[in-house]
């Protein structure tokens, strides 16, 4: 994907580009094969192609792995507020 996309997928997710790109210096080819439908996605070298729908469930999993996280801090501070004000 050209770095406007990765831009464009940034905004759509709402994180920070660097969160989900990361420069590769390794040659990337897209391959496509439209006329049979076998095929999208891009070879990042010669051992690990990856679909456009696989890349996408990934930084969708790092995400909501982020978020969780998040919610669970958030719960403990809720937690512990709540006893601070019990003990008033």
């Amino acid at each position: 994907m050209k770095i406007e996309e990765w831009e464009k997928l940034a905004k759509i997710l709402n994180v920070p580009l660097s969160e989900i790109y990361e420069a590769d210096e390794r040659q990337s080819n897209t391959c496509s094969d439209n006329a049979s439908g076998n095929f999208i996605g891009t070879n990042f070298g010669p051992n690990n192609i990856y679909t456009t729908s696989e890349v996408l469930i990934e930084i969708q999993q790092k995400h909501l792995e982020t978020q969780q996280k998040y919610i669970t801090k958030l719960e403990e501070e809720n937690r512990e507020l709540k006893r601070l004000l019990e003990n008033r």
